[in-house]
């Protein structure tokens, strides 16, 4: 045990401060609420799949993709959170960052063992923990994946070593250890399909001394593994909507759209003061040379130059050199993803980053300045207090989705879709003026919209809201350009038909109806909203027909059976209209108001029943 504790000794003060700076810069998410409207309530708050162990929750999760991606171990991680904390936000956030903390120290370990440089590993694991590009990954609680996958590759690498490094006992068992830790990488993200190559990259030029047999072979589970893994995925992507052709099979435009991409990586990674999106992310798909691709084809050949030079003369940074260029492979679009670059798509390529500045940072002490140990600590200290800042600072973007979204539009205030997305945050906090207001400044816009479908919503749901407000005449514009550009979209219709029927024009809002229901022919809205017209016009053997159908169809509410009440009794048929009554109130309605002020549902108070019934759901006879 002494033995132990004296070779774990000097790593123990570099641990501390690892752990202590990324509490600093993350324990403010233990604050933080889920994203209403991104990601988080598909995953979690809204995810039926995930609240507690069962074996319907795990066959569910085993068998289904979710957001276009088939990860049950990611899946599994938020049903053992739920199990012990329930749908708590600061629970599900500090998992994500106890397993980033938990990153850099695997991190540090697996740098220090293939170097053995207890600088490089410190420098190294401190750009991984605390790097500005990492706080989309632990911020937000959907990209666990992120976490998992890579806590899992680097279990996988570690076990590798010592499968690689050992000669007896216990050779094996790491061998195994490290495939069925690469499994559950790939099961909590595809991203980790890099790890034969990664491993292949080690045996080549890392591993000392060199054991060129088994090189190969020993790979063919690691590729088997991946290659099953890389179907699912690609499988539930396409048919989940987490791939979208961009470039619509045009190779050339694929190609130097990307160029320009690794340029805006390479330009956040170096100055990752990102104030103004607009000069990061937005941009669009090239199909000719211009001054972006031009800029991109000069940083590709200084690249490409560099990694010859480092290949030749530094073998130790040419490893990390490739691997940051492995870790972007999967995000550069091979496989259509949904978004072009994001921040978390760089979670896995910091390895590479990370260990290029370490072993930069340490090579330049070991040369140049051997002995002095305090000038080497103002270097590494004049590195990592940036990088606390600007983590600190964007960290705190991520609170909610009302915050997130205020940022992305401040920075780019000229974009629909984003402004859309803030006003449904404001819509989820109740916050209906604030939805309004922002709805406003959308519609102001002069530009398109990017996406057809953030369109519709947009104006389906500001339509809404001027309804709720009894602006019928700023929602009826809305609601016919909606018809207009989305004649297919069934609930631009039902919100027609409830806009018609707000302005007293029941013929117009039948036809509504009518045309909602041809779109949707069991939509239980249509179906119940032509009853209701059919009732209020005197047509009730048509009102009951119309609600007969969507019992028919499966469509039964409350609503629905408190509207066959209503139209038993305007036949006269009270026993029936009671018993219809009784069935709403079983299925939860409550409208008391609504049902006393129903003149054709006087009558049931004269049924001995009554009473009864109204005692016992609203504590009092009618």
């Amino acid at each position: 045990m002494s033995t132990n504790f004296t070779k774990l000794k000097p790593h123990l003060v570099p641990a501390i401060v690892l752990i202590l700076l990324t509490l600093v810069v993350y324990g403010q998410v233990l604050n933080f609420d889920f994203l209403s409207n991104w990601d988080d309530y598909q995953y979690v708050t809204s995810n039926p799949d995930i609240r507690g162990f069962s074996a319907i929750n795990l066959v569910h999760i085993f068998s289904s993709s979710y957001v276009g991606n088939y990860a049950p171990v990611h899946l599994l991680s938020y049903m053992l959170d739920y199990q012990l904390a329930g749908l708590n936000p600061a629970w599900f956030h500090g998992v994500n960052v106890a397993f980033h903390t938990v990153n850099g120290l695997l991190f540090s370990l697996l740098v220090y063992r293939l170097t053995g440089k207890p600088a490089w590993a410190f420098v190294s694991a401190a750009v991984f923990l605390l790097h500005p590009v990492q706080v989309e990954s632990v911020a937000w609680v959907s990209q666990r994946k992120n976490l998992l996958a890579m806590f899992f590759s680097l279990c996988s690498f570690l076990a590798y070593l010592s499968y690689r490094q050992r000669t007896g006992e216990g050779r094996q068992l790491a061998y195994i250890l490290s495939v069925l830790s690469l499994l559950l990488a790939l099961f909590a993200k595809s991203i980790a399909v890099i790890m034969p190559f990664v491993f292949l990259l080690y045996d080549f030029y890392l591993e000392q001394p060199r054991r060129k047999k088994g090189a190969f072979v020993d790979k063919i589970p690691y590729i088997v593994t991946v290659a099953v893994a890389s179907g699912i995925a690609m499988v539930t992507q396409s048919a989940g909507g987490g791939s979208v052709d961009f470039f619509e099979g045009n190779i050339v435009a694929k190609f130097l759209t990307m160029l320009t991409v690794l340029t805006r990586y390479v330009q956040i990674l170096l100055w990752p003061v990102n104030e103004n999106l607009n000069a990061v992310y937005i941009f669009f798909v090239k199909n000719r040379l211009d001054g972006d691709v031009a800029v991109a084809l000069l940083l590709v050949t200084t690249l490409c130059l560099t990694g010859i030079y480092l290949w030749r003369r530094e073998r130790c940074l040419f490893f990390g050199f490739a691997l940051f260029f492995l870790g972007l492979i999967p995000v550069a679009q091979i496989v259509p993803l949904s978004t072009l670059m994001n921040d978390r798509y760089l979670y896995f390529p910091m390895l590479g980053a990370a260990w290029m500045v370490g072993g930069l940072l340490s090579l330049c002490h070991d040369r140049f300045f051997p002995k002095r140990t305090g000038a080497a600590l103002v270097v590494i200290t004049c590195l990592l207090i940036p990088y606390v800042l600007l983590s600190y600072q964007r960290t705190q973007v991520w609170q909610n989705a009302i915050a997130l979204w205020s940022d992305v539009v401040k920075k780019l205030p000229t974009l629909k879709d984003q402004r859309a997305t803030l006003a449904a945050a404001y819509i989820y906090d109740d916050k209906k003026k604030e939805a309004l207001a922002t709805y406003e400044e959308l519609f102001a816009l002069k530009r398109e919209f990017a996406d057809p479908h953030v369109e519709q919503k947009a104006l389906l749901e500001a339509a809404n809201l001027y309804m709720d407000e009894g602006s019928l005449e700023k929602a009826s514009p809305l609601l016919l350009t909606l018809t207009r550009k989305f004649p297919d979209y069934p609930r631009g219709f039902l919100t027609l038909g409830r806009y018609y029927v707000l302005a007293r024009n029941l013929p117009e809002a039948e036809k509504a109806y009518h045309k909602a229901l041809l779109l949707e022919p069991a939509s239980p809205n249509a179906l119940i909203s032509l009853g209701n017209i059919c009732l209020a016009t005197g047509r009730v053997a048509e009102a009951r027909a119309w609600y007969r159908k969507c019992y028919e169809n499966g469509g039964n509410s409350p609503d629905l059976q408190f509207n066959l009440a209503r139209v038993e009794a305007r036949e006269k048929n009270y026993e029936a209209a009671l018993n219809y009554l009784a069935e709403a109130l079983k299925l939860g309605y409550r409208n008391l108001d609504a049902i006393n002020n129903t003149p054709e549902l006087a009558p049931l108070r004269r049924l001995p029943s009554s009473k009864e019934l109204f005692t016992v759901y609203f504590g009092h006879p009618w």
